[in-house]
């Protein structure tokens, strides 16, 4: 099936079955799990969590493989935000789990520059890490391809792998890619695209649309052609203005009240990340206008997948996000760190996990789960 095709409620139920298969979840209830000799209670193990991944006969191997091995592994988001904090609890909840089941250890250091443009700081962040001998490093930069390429090579030819996160890999060949995978999702399908079939949706193919983008670069390229491929079957669907927020929430608020100024009868704002949209559907109150109700008014919709964005919605002041699957970033690296690093397994350079629209009619859902990974710490 083609993700174009995907309705909203039919990927938020793909997305939380896969969630359920392949990230698991803590229990204290005893299951049972079957191996070739016969049935055994999860209870029975030494594990405190019952994550879905074979069975005690299956934990004694690869404890045995693991030996006590201690994990050095970093955190190099492109700037400091609510996002990357709940990337960063995701990989708490995996270490945790991997530790308590099989006795590895893990050294985590997290380090975040000022501000996206302070790529200097963040590679000198990877060459210090690299130089201390760090297993593995996840990184997400808006530095030049090319350029971060280059420094990506020189971490590997010294023994620490590199993991991309949150990046746009479709925008580049696979053997481009100077790591050992990138972890996230398609952001021309998985995220623009389906702000654009939202909208095209909730609009009946027709209405005025603002933009509110973030810094000149591959998110927003990305993000920016789904979009617009997606309203494309419909020309009654007009983009009328655009503008800058650079991915934070009062420079978001400020571009759509300079926008609104020209354009008070516009019908939706796509804010390209959350903070952004969450700046615009406060630029909406403060002028006076409507909110979408479900009916009428101006929906602001975002990306990313945060608790506060889960709240606006749930009070009726954010239209709709893209939930781009953060906790389950920072889980599936840390999973993958362990199957390559540890077992010798080797990963997809892509692998991308499970998003979906999220609005009043599933952020429960939604804000469990990333509650989960926000109140996880991690053990030590």
């Amino acid at each position: 099936m083609s993700i174009r095709k995907i309705s909203m409620k039919s990927a938020m139920v793909v997305a939380l079955i896969t969630t359920l298969l392949l990230a698991g979840c803590e229990s204290t209830s005893e299951s049972s799990a079957v191996s070739g000799t016969g049935a055994t209670k999860a209870g029975s193990s030494s594990s405190s969590t019952s994550y879905q991944w074979g069975d005690k006969n299956f934990e004694d191997f690869v404890s045995k493989a693991a030996k006590g091995r201690t994990l050095k592994i970093g955190f190099a988001p492109p700037a400091a935000s609510e996002f990357y904090d709940i990337v960063e609890h995701g990989a708490n909840t995996m270490m945790n789990e991997l530790s308590s089941r099989f006795g590895v250890k893990f050294e985590y250091e997290m380090a975040a520059p000022s501000e996206h443009q302070a790529v200097e700081a963040q590679v000198s962040t990877i060459e210090n890490w690299t130089a201390k001998k760090f297993d593995a490093i996840m990184v997400s930069s808006a530095g030049d391809f090319d350029a971060m390429n280059s420094v990506y090579q020189k971490a590997m030819d010294a023994g620490t792998a590199i993991y991309m996160f949150n990046m746009p890999a479709e925008m580049w060949k696979e053997s481009d890619l100077k790591a050992v995978s990138a972890i996230g999702y398609n952001n021309h399908y998985q995220s623009g695209y389906l702000v654009g079939q939202y909208a095209a949706k909730k609009l009946n193919g027709k209405g005025k649309i603002l933009l509110i983008w973030g810094l000149p670069g591959h998110w927003s390229t990305a993000r920016k052609e789904g979009f617009l491929e997606a309203i494309k079957p419909y020309p009654e669907l007009q983009v009328v203005g655009e503008q800058r927020g650079d991915y934070v929430r009062d420079k978001g608020m400020q571009a759509a009240e300079n926008l609104l100024q020209a354009h008070p009868d516009v019908n939706l704002i796509y804010g390209e990340n959350e903070e952004m949209a969450q700046g615009a559907t406060q630029a909406v109150e403060a002028r006076g206008l409507k909110l979408w109700d479900g009916k009428e008014g101006i929906i602001t919709i975002g990306a990313d997948g945060l608790k506060s964005g889960y709240e606006s919605i749930s009070k009726g002041k954010l239209t709709a996000t893209v939930n781009v699957g953060p906790v389950d970033m920072g889980r599936e690296f840390i999973k993958a760190v362990f199957m390559n690093e540890v077992l010798g397994y080797t990963v997809d350079k892509i692998l991308n996990v499970p998003t979906a629209v999220v609005d009043k009619s599933n952020v429960d859902v939604a804000s469990a789960y990333t509650d989960w990974a926000l109140n996880t710490k991690l053990k030590k």
